[in-house]
């Protein structure tokens, strides 16, 4: 971890740079911000660390020399980068997946939880609709909106759906007054997700169930498969599946195309056998 600051106390990059020079710069009084910029290989152009600070955009190939110049090592640079993500991303879905990077990277996030976010989890189609916003131009007439959603959701459900989220000041109308997330609503959806990450989950088995039970392309992809396997390949099969998620955030943050479809994916691994620490449990739950 950097002796100067400890990244993991951040969730805004641009504040995590600032607060990097300054306090490096304590220690180092010849660190200034010119001097961040001539060891980022930018000996002419002396304001672009400035300008970064002030919501300059950061290149991939920038990107990769800041965390040279941060002196990050393993998940800290992985945390930078997600951060970068997050502030960046052109869509909803995409800083959305920064922001569930940052939050399995950081082990003591800090969140609030509005009361309001029970509401929003409560109901499978409030975070579907919220994603949604971002591939379709959605006002006052919902009619479309109802027609295309899956599973089918009543006008009178969405309507309630979107005066929530509004109240909740996760999305906003935009100048043509269709409704469209807001970029720092993804926090608030994704930290409140994780205080109620199984409810939700028990919606989205039920989704699937659906699913699987429609016709057309919304059931194009079912898998089950059970197994009996060593521990040690179980332990692989699980960091296959964590690379897994770790690709489909990598494609949704690099996809720079118009969104036009919402996505919807549910992977469970769970064993069949119960292991020593849950038999015991269930034993004394019996005495």
């Amino acid at each position: 971890m950097s002796a100067f600051v400890n990244i993991f106390d951040f969730t805004k990059f641009r504040k995590y740079l600032a607060a990097y020079q300054e306090i490096r710069q304590q220690s180092e009084p010849t660190f200034s911000r010119t001097e961040f910029c001539i060891r980022l290989g930018l000996p002419n152009t002396r304001s672009y660390f400035n300008d970064v600070v002030h919501g300059k955009r950061v290149s991939e190939n920038m990107l990769e020399r800041f965390i040279r110049v941060l002196e990050l090592k393993a998940n800290e640079a992985k945390y930078f980068k997600a951060m970068v993500h997050f502030d960046q991303g052109k869509t909803s879905q995409a800083r959305e997946f920064a922001f569930d990077e940052m939050m399995r990277l950081n082990k003591t996030p800090q969140a609030i939880v509005d009361p309001d976010s029970y509401d929003f989890f409560g109901n499978w189609y409030n975070s579907t609709v919220y994603a949604i916003l971002e591939v379709m131009d959605v006002g006052d007439d919902l009619s479309e909106l109802a027609q295309k959603i899956f599973p089918p959701v009543s006008e009178k459900h969405l309507q309630v759906s979107l005066s929530l989220m509004q109240k909740m000041k996760l999305i906003h109308r935009d100048e043509r007054g269709f409704w469209k997330p807001t970029k720092e609503s993804i926090a608030t959806v994704q930290q409140s997700k994780n205080r109620m990450v199984l409810r939700f989950q028990k919606q989205c088995l039920e989704l699937s169930k659906q699913a699987l039970e429609s016709e057309g392309v919304q059931s194009r992809d079912m898998t089950t498969f059970t197994f009996a396997v060593s521990k040690k390949a179980q332990e692989q099969v699980e960091k296959a599946a964590e690379m897994f998620k770790a690709k489909v955030r990598e494609i949704v943050i690099a996809d720079r195309e118009t969104p036009t479809l919402v996505e919807h994916i549910n992977l469970h691994v769970f064993s069949n056998l119960k292991n020593e620490e849950s038999l015991k449990n269930a034993q004394g739950e019996l005495l």
